[in-house]
């Protein structure tokens, strides 16, 4: 019985992830349209061996002729890995500008910044399933079952 107990602890060992296959850049893309606005996301995902993480984001956003292009989003928190789960807390959340705007209002920018700026600062805790993981490539689903696909 005891070897059956600790063979099934190294097989379920064997499946974790370990801390130094995630360390590393990485960067997803993401593309919605929706009710003709075109929204796309970039997303540049570092995980130090210190678990600190920094994600650099920068949204870009057309509808028509208007367009607000490369926003950029700054995050930054604490990580760590379990089994197969990554969870990121968010320590600091800035939206410091946007790299050009056209035929949109000052109000409607803030507030698209806010809007953002929320996504982190209102959930700052974010547990992500991995789903696939090789040295190049990492898959992960969140709480939400938004799967997010990063290269490096």
């Amino acid at each position: 019985m005891k070897v059956l107990i600790i063979l099934l602890l190294l097989m379920i060992e064997l499946s974790a992830v370990s801390t130094n296959e995630l360390v590393g850049k990485w960067q997803a893309q993401r593309k919605v349209t929706n009710n003709g606005t075109l929204t796309i996301e970039k997303e540049y995902l570092t995980l130090n061996g210190n678990h600190t993480f920094s994600i650099l984001g920068f949204v870009s956003v057309r509808k028509e002729d208007a367009f607000i292009k490369d926003m950029r989003i700054d995050v930054s928190g604490i990580w760590k890995v379990w089994s197969n789960t990554v969870v990121l807390v968010v320590k600091k959340v800035e939206v410091p500008n946007a790299a050009e705007i056209y035929r949109i209002s000052q109000a409607s920018l803030r507030n698209f910044a806010a809007t953002f700026k929320r996504k982190y600062e209102n959930q700052p805790i974010h547990i992500n399933k991995i789903m696939a993981l090789d040295p190049n490539h990492l898959k992960w689903i969140n709480e939400k079952e938004v799967v997010t696909t990063y290269s490096r």
